[in-house]
């Protein structure tokens, strides 16, 4: 058997590093187009959808089509397909994606809790640049608490009759309504960021009769045992037919806000806005849909409740389109990709941003893993109420999650840590 020397090894490591460095510079000319330039943006336009799963979105692999619009995205823009929240809650994930700082940091590690006034928030960034501001968002309770800081024109959803039935949320066709009149006082040459919150996907789940409808013949084409194989297999169980018939409604909870997100940018089209704009589509978690014996969200850091998904499209076509699936991304990232795009300045911001810029992604560089590592927590529950006490997966303590492309820990202040290896075991077992 042939043995080598250190100076063997060394002379061995650098001529392979010198044919890897050939094969890729060969390969960049012949497969990879050269970087572009990015366009300066006069308006900026971030959408996100509450609850949605990334694997239920049909260019990520879903198939039935629940996401028609967002595909067109895809189809047109840069998207992440390995893209990560870092809370399964709506306010915490909110606060990270606008601060790019993680709930650790920022001190958002619950609903209840309000987002300090000395942030720097992504609106506060775009309105410092010269940029009008608004935010339309779909829930009161979970995005209030400061997290609408910097917006000139902030619109929750108020309850002003004290005799109406309670409600978590307006339709995604309210919340767009909202925002299409507020475009019909913006001038074209106006410079704005524009913030959607739609809260569908999330429970309740009643999507109107034609999403729902559309929904059912996809899957119907599909072939429903294919289907339920395909979700049995991602640990989504369907045994039950009314397990199954939840799913379908979940989907068409995506199809319904896609439709309205298909909408708002005929809306924008029409009021000659979509130009020299760029759109960035994510959500702030996912869902469980049974998962780990749980349907929702907040309890649990598992994949199915952080992948989400995260497109860029930019509207004059000048940035081609790419598919990034061997990078990990996080939220924090957002927020120093806009900053760069649009020369923000986030020197303010009380702690060092977390995130890294994606334009090199989105210029098409090649680009080096530096830091390849996704962050997410779920603090304890301080006071547990007995409804949560009896949750049967109620966990004490703290979770803390750590992922690389191909490996993931979890360390648990309370009972036993967790090691997965990702490509083996992708639901977490």
């Amino acid at each position: 058997m042939k043995t080598y020397s250190p100076v063997g090894y060394r002379k061995a490591a650098r001529t392979l590093a010198s044919v890897a460095l050939i094969a890729l510079a060969c390969g960049r000319c012949s497969l990879e187009p050269d970087p572009v330039e990015l366009p300066k943006v006069q308006k900026v336009i971030l959408i996100t959808i509450d609850t949605l799963r990334a694997d239920h979105v049909s260019s990520y692999g879903y198939p039935v089509e629940t996401s028609p619009w967002l595909d067109k995205l895809v189809e047109k823009g840069v998207s992440f397909h390995r893209a990560y929240s870092h809370s399964a809650t709506t306010k915490p994930s909110h606060s990270s994606l606008f601060t790019s700082l993680y709930p650790l940091e920022h001190g958002v590690v619950k609903n209840t809790h309000v987002l300090s006034e000395d942030f720097l928030t992504m609106a506060e960034m775009f309105k410092n640049v010269g940029y009008r501001t608004a935010g339309f968002v779909s829930t009161d309770v979970p995005l209030n608490g400061n997290v609408g800081q910097g917006f000139d024109r902030w619109d929750p959803p108020v309850w002003m009759d004290p005799k109406a039935p309670p409600s978590l949320y307006r339709s995604a066709t309210e919340t767009v309504d909202r925002a299409v009149e507020w475009l019909e006082g913006v001038g074209e040459e106006e410079s704005f960021f524009l913030w959607v919150h739609l809260y569908d996907p999330h429970n309740p789940l009643k999507p109107p009769e034609d999403p729902a409808r559309n929904v059912e013949k996809s899957a119907a084409s599909v072939g429903r045992k294919k289907h339920r194989k395909l979700l049995t297999g991602r640990d989504v169980p369907v045994e039950r037919d009314h397990d199954y018939e939840q799913i379908l409604r979940y989907d068409g909870e995506i199809r319904y806000a896609d439709s309205q997100l298909a909408r708002l940018e005929a809306a924008l089209e029409g009021a000659g806005h979509n130009e020299e704009t760029l759109w960035v589509v994510t959500s702030d978690h996912g869902q469980g849909l049974g998962s780990h014996d749980w349907w929702g969200h907040s309890v649990h850091i598992y994949n199915a409740q952080l992948h989400v998904p995260l497109i860029f499209w930019f509207s004059d076509g000048s940035v081609p389109v790419r598919r990034i699936d061997d990078h990990l991304v996080q939220h924090v990232d957002v927020l120093p990709t806009l900053a760069q795009i649009v020369d923000g300045d986030l020197s303010s911001q009380l702690l060092p941003p977390r995130g890294r810029s994606l334009t090199p992604y989105l210029r098409g560089e090649p680009v080096a893993r530096t830091r390849s590592f996704a962050f997410s927590q779920r603090t304890e529950y301080a006071n547990p109420s007995k409804d949560r006490l009896s949750k049967p997966n109620y966990e004490p303590g703290s979770r803390y999650a750590l992922q690389s492309l191909d490996y993931k820990y979890l360390l648990f202040t309370e009972g036993e840590d967790e090691f997965y290896e990702l490509e083996d075991d992708p639901n977490e077992h």
